[in-house]
């Protein structure tokens, strides 16, 4: 072979090579993209993506922020539905430092997505201003929902929220129990939800 194709074939090896090191170099070194954990488990799985999925959906001008699960909110509030499926499944508050929302089924069990879904539709009998001072809640709407009000529609939305935690529990009845905890709280008197 004569010596000028040899150093052809030599180079055009030595460039293969380089490439090919080169785009070993550049695969080893792009940022692998992490799985999302948002820390949810169980039948918690898409709480937070059905709660930001809603909240997206406020026609506001500035969109409202996304929220993220906390771990905390969701020990408490998985206590407090054990609570209350311990003590007769009632639907009581815990007046607590947080946000809340509760949601009771009987007959069968139900998702993440349609609990969050089932508080956003108070929204066909919302309509906005100032929580509980110019904003209206048609309660005949509501009653017709059976729900009692537009506060689970208003504290989903509601702009300051930054994070969500939630808990389901059992009761005797067979009857299920839902606590959402949402934190800064919304649902203050006087100002919009968003």
């Amino acid at each position: 072979m004569p010596l000028q194709l040899q150093l052809r074939l030599a180079s055009w090896v030595v460039l293969v090579g380089a490439l090919a090191s080169l785009t070993a170099c550049a695969a080893d070194t792009r940022p692998a993209t992490p799985p999302v954990v948002t820390g949810e488990t169980g039948r918690m799985i898409g709480m937070t993506d059905a709660h930001n999925r809603l909240r997206a959906m406020v026609d506001t001008a500035t969109p409202l922020p996304d929220l993220v699960w906390d771990t905390q909110l969701a020990a408490d509030s998985q206590a407090w539905s054990e609570h209350l499926a311990a003590t007769g499944c009632g639907l009581t508050h815990s007046m607590g430092d947080y946000g809340e929302n509760l949601y009771w089924q009987s007959g069968g069990t139900v998702t993440a997505e349609s609990v969050v879904t089932s508080w956003y539709d108070e929204i066909s009998c919302y309509t906005f201003g100032s929580f509980m001072s110019t904003d209206v809640c048609d309660m005949a709407c509501t009653d017709a929902m059976n729900a009692s009000g537009c506060g689970h529609y208003t504290q989903v939305v509601w702009r300051n929220t930054q994070r969500v935690g939630c808990g389901v529990a059992t009761c005797t009845s067979g009857a299920e129990i839902w606590t959402c905890r949402y934190d800064p709280a919304g649902n203050w008197i006087g100002e919009p939800a968003y």
